[in-house]
Formats: structure tokens, C-alpha cells, sequence
């Protein structure tokens, strides 16, 4: 799995997910993200699950996540699909731990929070919860979308003053 952060729109961050996370990656990801929100100051965030095989990198963890941080757990699972995802062990601890931490910093000075999947029947079905999941996970206005560009332009919306 990799990952990368666009800082050209700073402060508003879009990151880019191929793939599964491992762990490792996953504390690289969080080191790197907790470098961009040391700086103090609103931002905004957009996150982009790009795969090469068609499905969303967390497809089957998005389906199963209902807000609620409580009830993430490392597991195996098959999809609609067919397809086994086997979570490295820690990966949804570790993920739960960091952002319970990050939740002040997400609720202060986040100004808005989106998720783009290219599932465009997870998209249909989750969009209207949407607001409600990502803001109860990350304590920050949440929207989700089918492509990148209608996200990239909520957030700009949410933060004219800083994104020309």
C-alpha cells in the first residue's frame, strides 16, 4: 500500500490511498499527517481511495464503519464481491487510538473533512449519512463524493479565505 499528501493546496491536504494500509504504513501515514496539523491554524482535508483493481483501498471497511469508534476491530472479512480482505493485525486499534487523540485538533480547526470513493453504489447509499459518520469520526463537517473534483470544491467553499 502507499499513500500520498498534496500540500499544494495548503492548507488543505488531499491524500491519496492505493491500496490496504499495512501497519507500518499506517503509523508512517499518521507521523506525516501529525507533521502537517502541528502548524496551527484551520485546514481542510480530502481523502482519495484509489485502487487498481476497482474497489475503494477501504471499501469494506467504509461498508462496515457506522461512526460509532467504539466497534472498530481488526478482522477478516468477505465482500459482496467475493473478495477475502485480511486487516493486518492492529491496523483498526491503532487507526482508533490515533484519532481519538487528533479528535480536539479535527474539532477546533477542521473546516471540513471529505472522502471520495469511485463505488458509486457505497457513494449512493452512504452519501446522505455521510455528514453525520465522518463528523462523529473526525469531529469536523464531513461530506462524501463519487470524484475528487466536487470534493476538492466543498472544501474550498467551507474555506474561501485560504484557498484562492
Amino acid at each position: 500500500m502507499s499513500y500520498t499528501i498534496d500540500e499544494s493546496m495548503k492548507p488543505l491536504y488531499v491524500l491519496r490511498f492505493y491500496g490496504y494500509l499495512s501497519l507500518e504504513n499506517m503509523k508512517q501515514l499518521f507521523a506525516d499527517v501529525d507533521t502537517l496539523l502541528s502548524s496551527s491554524g484551520k485546514f481542510g482535508v480530502v481523502m482519495v481511495y484509489k485502487t487498481t483493481d476497482g474497489h475503494g483501498a477501504d471499501e469494506d471497511f467504509e461498508k462496515d464503519f457506522d461512526g460509532n469508534l467504539d466497534k472498530l476491530d481488526d478482522h477478516e472479512h468477505d465482500d459482496e464481491h467475493g473478495h477475502t480482505h485480511k486487516h493486518e493485525p492492529g491496523v483498526a486499534r491503532t487507526f482508533k487510538s490515533w484519532i481519538v487523540a487528533k479528535r480536539e485538533r479535527f474539532g477546533q480547526d477542521c473546516v471540513g473533512f471529505a472522502m471520495v470513493s469511485a463505488d458509486s453504489k457505497f457513494v449512493s447509499f452512504y452519501k446522505p449519512l455521510a455528514n453525520k459518520i465522518i463528523s462523529r469520526m473526525y469531529n469536523c463537517p464531513g461530506a462524501l463524493f463519487g470524484n475528487e473534483e466536487e470534493a476538492l470544491a466543498w472544501v474550498k467553499d467551507r474555506m474561501p479565505q485560504l484557498v484562492g
